[in-house]
């Protein structure tokens, strides 16, 4: 398996929502399935912001959480998704995420999360939320690639890993 990542880059991030824009035009969704975070400076740093995903873990809590298997991960390339005639609204899969990834759909009552835009994947595009960036502050493509760039650049990458093993990474700043 090759696993698609997405990464983000905390100092390009503008803070602009329009990953979450894109992400809600995209799949017609009621709530966004992206949400940009604001990180607040301390101690003299610059404010922040980060985009959150679906971390798309190679163990998804989510996925262990559920109870009718409606959760699933794509062999072939990693993505985990929602089988959603099978999804019966108890959110157990929003409790497990760590990373407050997992959404819901109030009027259909079943779980919601990023999709990494499959239905795009499948004509070979990339996810709406790395488009539209305007910052280009998100990259798309296999994690083990993602990482070679991060390297390459002398990136660090931010530990967020809740024993999940996500997908998602974000690189340090190289500044303050």
């Amino acid at each position: 398996m090759s696993q698609y990542a997405i990464m983000v880059d905390i100092e390009r991030c503008l803070g602009c929502r329009s990953c979450e824009t894109s992400c809600k035009v995209e799949n017609g969704a009621t709530k966004t399935r992206n949400k940009v975070i604001r990180i607040d400076p301390k101690a003299g740093n610059r404010l922040s912001f980060m985009s959150m995903p679906c971390m798309h873990c190679e163990q998804p809590a989510c996925r262990q959480a559920c109870p009718t298997g409606a959760i699933f991960k794509r062999a072939d390339d990693g993505v985990v998704l929602i089988d959603q005639s099978k999804c019966i609204g108890c959110r157990f899969c929003a409790w497990a995420c760590p990373y407050g990834a997992m959404g819901f759909d109030e009027e259909r009552h079943v779980a919601d999360k990023c999709t990494y835009c499959a239905h795009r994947l499948a004509r070979g595009e990339q996810p709406a939320c790395v488009t539209k960036c305007p910052g280009h502050a998100l990259s798309f493509g296999k994690v083990e690639a993602l990482g070679a760039q991060a390297r390459s650049q002398g990136r660090g990458v931010l530990n967020i890993d809740a024993g999940t093993r996500p997908s998602t990474f974000f690189l340090a700043r190289t500044k303050a």
